[in-house]
């Protein structure tokens, strides 16, 4: 079983980022959550990541968690521009772990959480979302 649900978040174009996502890097996108600094909703969900937790509602339980950290994000995208000023700005966020790598791709104040299998090509990933987002 996967979760596949339309946007309803964001103003950008996310069903169009997702699709690119799972074009470019196939059944290594194991997640796509949209979200702002006030709400989220989850785009699609992996049988992968399904099996992780004991049930739908125990993964939105952790989804709720996981994002209420969200404006960490928001205020790292401006830290960052604030220091590296001739860098341009932020647009993505890319954490490796042991079995994902966490892909968060910012516009503006809103953003995709997605994660991937560490296999992935990343750097095309986060480059045909952008493409879809553009």
């Amino acid at each position: 079983m996967t979760i596949s649900d339309p946007s309803s978040v964001v103003t950008f174009d996310a069903d169009a980022a997702l699709a690119a996502a799972r074009e470019q890097a196939g059944d290594s996108v194991y997640l796509c959550v949209e979200y702002d600094a006030e709400d989220f909703n989850t785009l699609y969900a992996a049988e992968q990541t399904l099996s992780l937790y004991d049930g739908q509602r125990d993964m939105l339980d952790h989804f709720e968690e996981v994002l209420s950290y969200v404006h960490v994000d928001f205020m790292e995208k401006d830290l960052f521009e604030d220091v590296f000023r001739a860098a341009g700005e932020v647009r993505a966020f890319v954490t490796y772990m042991d079995a994902v790598v966490l892909v968060r791709l910012l516009v503006g104040q809103e953003g995709l959480f997605f994660t991937v299998d560490p296999a992935a090509d990343v750097t095309a990933f986060v480059t045909a979302v952008e493409d879809a987002v553009a």
